[in-house]
């Protein structure tokens, strides 16, 4: 199946914002997949400085693909989005990370297999995490 997704390294120019975003295509084993790029197009950062594309992927069936978006503001605080897509594009976990926490806000899959995808994907990009919340998962699901 053919994902889009953005990646994007850009900072303000007086370098007190600063803007991050990439993807990871792990499988349901927490083994990183590397995906075939069909085509990178490049487009505007959000910040003066840096680099932003709009990423065409090809993801083999049974994998999950983790859209990582993070954000920097003057006080050095990180915040952010992770999107966890299946192969066939449909978002299956979103979840927010403030304060070194991440918490899920919606999720189609069951509370395990989320924590699993995210922690193996914040282990993966070496993110620093405290805690995780899963109170919008199903509970009993796939």
């Amino acid at each position: 199946m053919v994902l889009r997704v953005r990646v994007e390294r850009s900072f303000s120019r007086s370098g007190l914002h600063a803007r991050y975003s990439t993807y990871l295509a792990i499988a349901g084993d927490c083994s990183k997949v590397v995906p075939r790029v069909v085509e990178r197009v490049p487009t505007r950062p959000t910040y003066a400085k840096g680099e932003a594309f709009e990423v065409v992927l090809e993801v083999p069936s049974g994998t999950y693909v983790v859209w990582v978006d993070l954000r920097r503001n003057p006080r050095k605080y990180v915040k952010g989005d992770l999107l966890v897509l299946g192969a066939d594009g449909v978002r299956l976990v979103r979840a927010v990370y403030r304060k070194l926490k991440v918490r899920v806000v919606e999720c189609q899959v069951s509370r395990r297999l989320a924590e699993l995808i995210l922690t193996c994907t914040t282990s993966l990009l070496r993110i620093p995490v405290k805690r995780f919340g899963g109170s919008g998962c199903k509970e009993g699901a796939g």
